[in-house]
């Protein structure tokens, strides 16, 4: 009768055949860099955060929109840190607060809210409109698509590129 265990014949097999033992050590080192190199990496994901693109500040931009005679000036003004953005956006000159503000790598979106007013002289029906910004950072600025949902007509979405004013000098 054999009085070794399980474990005694398997160790004595290792020790005895080093091939096996010398596969057995490598694959425990590869596993045990795999698993500390993940886990670094994790680490440091935790602790390095994608650095937000400078868009705090004054925005303007040259926007025709889509009925005749509709050139205007528009101001954007953003504030925040790491994915949120708020601030103010104007619309037709007037501001209004940019709700719904998110900032992700090069791409920002947010809404603004207003009301339209029927031309027709027998309703004078208003209605809100929600205008929906969605841009992307680039060199030049922040290039936009405007769209706008709601009010009293249909509109078609509006492409325009903001720039930044510098700031004054102090």
């Amino acid at each position: 009768m054999d009085d070794k265990s399980s474990y005694d014949k398997i160790s004595w097999w290792i020790r005895n055949n080093k091939v096996t033992a010398s596969l057995i050590f490598i694959g425990a080192v590869i596993i045990a860099l795999s698993t500390f190199t993940d886990a670094a990496r994790n680490l440091l994901d935790v602790f390095q955060q994608e650095k937000r693109p400078d868009i705090n500040g004054v925005w303007s931009a040259e926007l025709e929109y889509d009925w005749p005679g509709s050139n205007y000036t528009e101001t954007f003004v953003f504030e925040g840190e790491g994915e949120e953005l708020h601030g103010t956006a104007t619309f037709l000159k007037r501001k209004h607060i940019i709700q719904e503000g998110t900032l992700t790598n090069n791409r920002l979106e947010f809404i603004t809210k207003t009301k339209e007013i029927s031309s027709s002289w027998d309703s004078g029906e208003s209605k809100e409109a929600i205008h929906h910004y969605s841009g992307k950072i680039t060199d030049d600025g922040i290039q936009f698509i405007m769209q706008t949902e709601g009010g009293v007509s249909l509109h078609t979405p509006i492409e325009f590129t903001a720039k930044k004013i510098p700031d004054p000098v102090e």
